[in-house]
């Protein structure tokens, strides 16, 4: 059922434009990955940390994922990931929908930028993390980019984002399982030899934007006290085609 969202006046995001700028551009297409320092702010970060813990205590929604049912004190079966909220709840479309993400979207995939996914991840203390992945080992279109809004501050001890510089460049890789212990997903990439992993310290309204062929995911939240959470859009080129995932490189390949 659609959430009812409270109608309120919306802190704006920074105007962009000049936000991405040609050191961006740069950094993306050599890393496959670039941070827009306070591109929603830390405002809007609040604002919508406020409201997805609100939306989170209603109880479950459509396409939660995350929690351990044999393990009563996993922390996710509490904070399972939200996906596509878009789709239900009014705040998170408008928030889906801010000019200055996709403007900044269409700008480092040098085309016009269509939502395709919006996903929430609480990260509470305690949580697991995520296997290192590729989001074209689950999602087959070209161009397709991330935009990873932190609404936390996000380092190593919070379990920040994790990326491999130039990774990008391999294509998409192999898939393969992965232990259930250190990631609430069951399948993670092959990496290529030579990968040097780079965590992303990231401060509330900052957002990470990665291509769908960068390799990403995050170890566990090891504080007592910090969450560490995240709005996430995935779009797609307004040029995008699907492609067929060559056997063994999608996480639909893995052996259930």
């Amino acid at each position: 059922m659609p959430t009812a969202a409270t109608a309120t006046a919306l802190p704006s995001a920074r105007s962009v434009g000049s936000e991405v700028t040609a050191e961006h551009l740069r950094a993306y297409e050599a890393d496959g990955f670039v941070v827009v320092r306070g591109l929603v702010g830390a405002e809007r970060a609040a604002t919508m940390r406020d409201h997805f813990m609100a939306l989170r205590a209603q109880g479950a929604k459509p396409g939660d994922m995350g929690g351990d049912k044999t393990n009563a004190a996993d922390p996710l079966n509490r904070y399972p990931r939200m996906i596509n909220m878009h789709q239900w709840d009014q705040l998170s479309a408008a928030w889906a929908a801010d000019a200055s993400v996709a403007a900044a979207a269409s700008a480092l995939l040098r085309q016009g930028a269509v939502l395709n996914q919006t996903m929430l991840y609480f990260k509470p203390p305690g949580a697991r993390g995520q296997a290192l992945h590729q989001d074209q080992q689950y999602i087959t279109i070209d161009p397709l980019i991330g935009a990873w809004c932190a609404l936390d501050r996000c380092d190593r001890a919070n379990g920040q984002m994790i990326v491999i510089p130039g990774s990008q460049r391999h294509g998409v890789l192999p898939v393969r399982p992965v232990d259930a212990a250190s990631s609430f997903t069951s399948g993670g990439t092959v990496i290529p030899p030579g990968s040097r992993e780079s965590g992303v310290d990231m401060e509330a309204g900052d957002v990470l934007f990665f291509s769908g062929a960068t390799i990403h995911g995050s170890y566990a939240n090891t504080t007592t006290d910090r969450f560490r959470r995240s709005f996430i859009c995935h779009f797609i080129g307004d040029r995008a085609t699907r492609f067929a995932p060559a056997p063994g490189t999608h996480m639909d390949h893995l052996a259930p």
